[in-house]
């Protein structure tokens, strides 16, 4: 009975954000800009969570704390916080070149259509995943995978998979192999730490920096678009 519970929780946790993606892309009418089509999205991110959250307390009768892992130290979660995401931007920067020179999609396109968001906008997109994908993916489901098989590669390599598939929806192949590598790191810090808090953090600061670089990115995109329209005047 308890395993049968558990593999209910699984399937909203691994599957519960997609299928609602799709639910959503095919019955509700199409966001009306950028702002509408986040808020769907945001949405439905709160209510899987929300979703998962009552059934660990109802069906499965254990507290919210089950699926949290465990806790660290505070000078530990704060050297795992700052490493996680120092080793993030790493991956970052080594990988964006060599994706760019096998000329696979980027975030580009997206990241830019948020840069018209507020900063407030932009850290509370930042904030939703980093709770809501962490606490889904890696609290629950690879505690609970887990406990069913005892096996940190099978746990950490379906929690994987089902994060960077649920990113399929919305987004281009390009984009989904990119995610595929900050949603890899986090799963292997995951496993070795078991602190999703710390996750979250890590996660949140990651997206957050990036949001807010958008804008940095869109401004000199500008400054370089009016300098080459000032210098093709003065010629």
């Amino acid at each position: 009975m308890v395993t049968v519970a558990v593999l209910g929780g699984l399937a909203v946790a691994l599957f519960g954000m997609a299928a609602v993606g799709l639910l959503a892309d095919r019955y509700l009418a199409e966001p009306d800009g950028l702002r509408a089509d986040l808020l769907v999205s945001d949405a439905n991110k709160w209510a899987v969570f929300a979703l998962l959250c009552g059934y660990v307390l109802v069906v499965e009768g254990r507290p919210l704390s089950s699926m949290t892992g465990r806790s660290l130290a505070p000078l530990a979660f704060v050297a795992v916080v700052g490493g996680g995401v120092f080793v993030l931007f790493v991956a970052n920067a080594v990988t964006t070149p060599v994706f760019d020179r096998l000329g696979v999609g980027g975030l580009d396109e997206g990241m830019a259509g948020l840069a018209s968001l507020s900063v407030r906008h932009r850290l509370f997109v930042a904030g939703t995943a980093g709770i809501t994908e962490e606490v889904l993916f890696h609290g629950y489901a690879i505690e609970r995978l887990l406990e069913l098989t005892g096996s940190p590669l099978l746990a950490g390599g379906v929690s994987f998979a089902a994060f960077t598939a649920s990113h399929a929806v919305g987004w281009e192949r390009g984009a989904v192999a990119r995610i595929a590598v900050p949603a890899l790191l986090t799963t292997v810090m995951y496993l070795l730490v078991r602190d999703v808090v710390a996750l979250v953090c890590i996660h949140a600061l990651n997206d957050a920096v990036g949001l807010l670089l958008a804008g940095s990115v869109e401004d000199a995109g500008d400054a370089e678009g009016a300098d080459a329209a000032a210098d093709g005047t003065a010629r």
